[in-house]
């Protein structure tokens, strides 16, 4: 096996994670004994941090969201982005790989930070999901 390309589709169940997540921390924050006005600051964060992550990361709806991945040799990976942008990346070794859950943390060329992406089972089609795991245990 040489490449493996993979169609990402959006992931609902991540969506309601993300969801769950978010509101749960708004909640606590408000439990919080600490100013309104610092309350409703952070959780209009939360606000942003949600509809960011759930339209790059869950429902694949941002320009930037990853809509393919190719895996090659080499521990390289090409991203192809929502609006058709390629980028060359190298798969770090602390990618995680569960039966569950599969968070790939990629290395884009030129760049400093790292980019991880969260990938569910119904983020992918079933056989790609498993072709994916296979791969990433051997590398």
């Amino acid at each position: 096996m040489t490449t493996l390309t993979i169609q990402r589709k959006p992931s609902y169940v991540l969506a309601v994670i993300l969801l769950t997540a978010h509101v749960v921390s708004a909640i606590l924050l408000w439990l919080l004994p600490i100013f309104w006005i610092i309350k409703s600051m952070v959780s209009i964060l939360i606000i942003i941090s949600l509809v960011y992550y759930l339209r790059k990361d869950a429902l694949l709806l941002a320009k930037n969201a990853v809509t393919e991945l190719t895996l090659t040799e080499k521990n390289q990976c090409t991203m192809t982005t929502r609006s058709n942008a390629i980028i060359i990346c190298t798969i770090l070794n602390n990618s995680f790989v569960a039966p569950y859950l599969t968070v790939l943390v990629l290395q884009p060329e030129g760049n400093f930070f790292a980019d991880s992406i969260v990938i569910l089972p119904d983020g992918i089609d079933a056989e790609a999901y498993r072709q994916l795991r296979v791969w990433l245990r051997w590398k």
